[in-house]
C-alpha cells in the first residue's frame, strides 16, 4: 500500500463521514478499500482497468453481495478521485459490475425462534432488554445502541421512542404495552436510575457512551453458543418483519416501521413464507364464492354487514 493512496483512502473516508455516513458504512468503505490498497502498489495515476480486472478476479470465490461491495466501494472511491481531479476518468465505467443476485432476508424458524426466545429471558437485563426489542420492533442493531433516555416518551397510550436511521433520517417507534420490550424498558431504567444518556451503556467505562456494535454482536453469539444454534443478530429484524407480514399488517406500516425508505425494500419479505400469498388467496376465494365480488373482479362494498372469515392454514 502506497502512502499516497493511503492518504487518498482516508481523505474520502473522512468526506464520508462529514457526510453523515454511519460508522457502520465507513468502515466498510475502508476495508474494501484497504484491501484493493494492499493489492496494487502502483500510484492512482497509472491505475488501469486491467489492474481492476486483475484485483476483481482475486475475490472470485468471494460471496455475491462482497463481490458487489468491493465493486461498488472501489467505483465510488475513483468517481471522487475524479471530482477532485486526481485522475481524469473513471477507469471502472469499463467494467460490469457482478450480479449480486436478490438477496430474500432470512427469518428465525419457529422452532429456534421459541429456544432463542427462553435463553434471551435468561439473559443479563442489559441483554434482555436489548435482544428483546430487536424482536420487537425490528429496529436496527445500530438503531437500537443509538438510543438514548431523552429520546423516550413513556407518557401512558403514547410510549415510543425516537430512532436515527440510515441517512440521519429519524421516526418514531411505537413501544406498545402488548410488547415485552416496554415493561423490560421501564424496569431497566428504574433499576438504574437512568435520568438521560444513552440507554446501551459499557458495564465499565463512562456513563456518556453507548454499547458497542462489537459488545453486542459478541453477546449474542454467546447467547447462540449457549443453546447450540447460529444465527446472526440482524435475523432479529427479519424475524419480526416476517412475523408482522405473515399476521396480516399492511406492508406500508412495517415499511414505515422499518424505516424503509423504498417499500420494494420491504416487499423482499413477502417471499419468505406462502401463508401470506394462502392467506389472502383464501380471502378471495370466499368473497367470490359469497358474492362480493363484481364483475370485473373487484370487491364490493358492503355497508350493513360484516363479515369475519376464518383462515386455517396446513402447517
Amino acid at each position: 500500500m502506497t502512502d499516497k493512496l493511503k492518504s487518498l483512502i482516508d481523505e474520502f473516508l473522512a468526506d464520508l463521514s462529514n457526510a453523515g455516513k454511519s460508522k457502520h458504512t465507513v468502515r466498510n468503505y475502508r476495508s474494501d478499500l484497504y484491501r484493493f490498497a494492499r493489492h496494487y502498489c502502483g500510484e492512482i495515476e497509472g491505475l488501469q482497468t486491467n489492474h481492476l480486472r486483475q484485483y476483481l478476479f482475486t475475490l472470485a470465490d468471494k460471496a455475491p453481495s462482497t463481490k458487489g461491495r468491493n465493486f461498488a466501494s472501489l467505483n465510488k472511491f475513483l468517481d471522487w478521485c475524479v471530482r477532485f481531479e486526481i485522475i481524469e476518468a473513471n477507469p471502472m465505467a469499463r467494467l460490469e459490475g457482478p450480479k449480486w443476485g436478490e438477496r430474500v432476508p432470512r427469518a428465525i424458524p419457529a422452532g429456534d425462534l421459541k429456544t432463542i426466545s427462553r435463553a434471551i429471558r435468561c439473559a443479563e437485563p442489559r441483554e434482555r432488554l436489548l435482544f428483546t426489542m430487536l424482536l420487537d420492533t425490528g429496529m436496527r442493531v445500530s438503531e437500537a445502541l443509538a438510543i438514548r433516555i431523552e429520546n423516550i416518551d413513556f407518557t401512558p397510550g403514547r410510549e415510543a421512542v425516537i430512532i436515527r436511521g440510515k441517512g440521519n433520517r429519524f421516526r418514531l417507534v411505537p413501544l406498545l404495552a402488548e410488547m415485552e420490550c416496554l415493561s423490560l424498558l421501564q424496569k431497566y431504567i428504574k433499576d438504574r436510575n437512568l435520568t438521560g444518556g444513552p440507554l446501551f451503556r459499557p458495564y465499565k467505562g463512562k456513563n456518556d457512551k453507548q454499547m458497542s456494535y462489537r459488545t453486542a454482536l459478541h453477546y449474542w453469539e454467546l447467547l447462540c453458543q449457549k443453546i447450540n444454534l447460529k444465527y446472526e443478530i440482524h435475523q432479529l429484524r427479519h424475524t419480526c418483519a416476517t412475523g408482522l407480514l405473515n399476521d396480516g399488517v399492511d406492508i406500508e406500516v412495517i415499511r414505515q416501521l422499518l424505516g424503509h425508505r423504498d417499500i420494494q425494500t420491504t416487499s423482499r419479505y413477502t417471499k419468505l413464507d406462502i401463508r401470506t400469498l394462502r392467506r389472502e388467496l383464501i380471502g378471495y376465494v370466499q368473497r367470490r364464492d359469497n358474492g362480493l365480488l363484481n364483475e370485473n373482479g373487484t370487491a364490493m362494498e358492503v355497508k350493513e354487514a360484516s363479515y369475519t372469515y376464518l383462515y386455517s392454514f396446513a402447517s
